[in-house]
């Protein structure tokens, strides 16, 4: 809708200086405007035959420029021909946005709103264009992808994390290698420990051939535990306790179906309630405590500013596999040595 002669023009707004990151990369100054004192009859009328880059809502200006109201088409069209505009608009505050408002908090602001356009305005409240349903969608799409890089650590303002993909082998390996290094640390003090029990073991081998089973079901649960959390992430944004608390208590419950699940196994084959007692136990208890690990990791490891992705999947192997094998042990000294 072009606008009556004597009201501004989108062609008269300030120019706009965009940014990649706000809302002015997504507008557009080609929609519908109008003044509040004409008519549904008058504004319809001189729609016909007009094109916007966006003609859902009709914005409401000021002599000066400035926004008091939208209107949306379907009430324009639904309207009597001698209804003021300024009846049918609804406010203007909750339908507008700054220039320099970040995309993500305009896209909130829509959500939240159930608004399907917003408007945008400079810091003295004139109008300069609107960001339409489509570009919110992009939006939205954008910032779900920039979370999930986020989370494993390949967003593009990292440059270490950019130098992870593209940079030479040799420089690929010095990135990897630190962490790698960590985990084999880790692994010598899983070695050690379990050395402590070599006369166990060989007294009851049996215990020896659950360990497999056990380091690898408790760190199968921890990376469940990391590809949910990465995701929720993500999409929410709810407050880590609540999330934490969530996956926590599924963890807890896999473990304790898991271990209902081995012990009657390990019961008819080895004849041997303690030793069933101890796998099951003991799935239980790893299970959780790798959902723990599995959830932290990548938060801790964003938190300090290193690189997620290489860095909380080696350390958080290593620890759940140490605390699993821990956990084995001292329920088989209990129950079977």
């Amino acid at each position: 809708m072009t606008v009556m002669p004597s009201a501004p023009t989108l062609d008269r707004l300030p120019p706009v200086a965009t940014n990649g990151q706000t809302v002015g990369r997504y507008l557009v100054t080609s929609v519908p405007v109008a003044r509040s004192r004409e008519s549904a009859g008058e504004a319809r009328g001189r729609l016909i035959g007009q094109r916007f880059d966006d003609a859902s809502h009709v914005f409401l200006l000021t002599e000066d420029g400035r926004l008091i109201g939208v209107v949306a088409i379907r009430d324009l069209l639904g309207a009597p021909e001698s209804t003021p505009l300024h009846d049918i608009a609804r406010t203007a505050e909750v339908y507008s946005v700054p220039l320099g408002a970040d995309r993500e908090y305009a896209a909130t602001v829509a959500i939240h709103s159930g608004l399907s356009i917003l408007a945008v305005c400079d810091a003295e409240g004139r109008f300069l264009g609107a960001v339409p349903a489509r570009a919110l969608m992009t939006i939205l799409r954008d910032e779900h992808l920039e979370d999930l890089h986020h989370m494993v650590g390949i967003l593009g303002k990292s440059e270490a994390a950019r130098d992870a993909l593209t940079a030479a082998p040799h420089r690929r390996a010095l990135y990897r290698l630190p962490w790698l290094l960590v985990g084999m640390a880790g692994s010598a003090a899983a070695t050690a420990m379990m050395s402590r029990f070599e006369t166990a073991l060989s007294a009851h081998i049996a215990v020896a051939f659950f360990i497999p089973a056990i380091v690898y079901l408790a760190d199968s649960v921890g990376t469940q535990s990391e590809v949910v959390v990465i995701r929720g992430l993500s999409l929410t944004d709810s407050a880590l306790l609540p999330l934490f608390a969530g996956e926590l208590g599924t963890g807890a419950l896999l473990g304790a179906m898991l271990g209902c699940l081995a012990f009657p196994i390990v019961w008819f084959f080895f004849s041997s309630v303690g030793l069933a007692a101890t796998v099951g136990i003991s799935l239980a208890v790893a299970s959780t405590i790798a959902t723990t690990f599995g959830f932290l990791m990548p938060w801790i490891f964003a938190r300090l500013g290193y690189d997620a992705a290489l860095g909380s999947g080696p350390v958080a192997t290593v620890v759940q596999d140490t605390f699993s094998l821990l956990t084995y042990f001292v329920v088989a000294s209990w129950l079977v040595f």
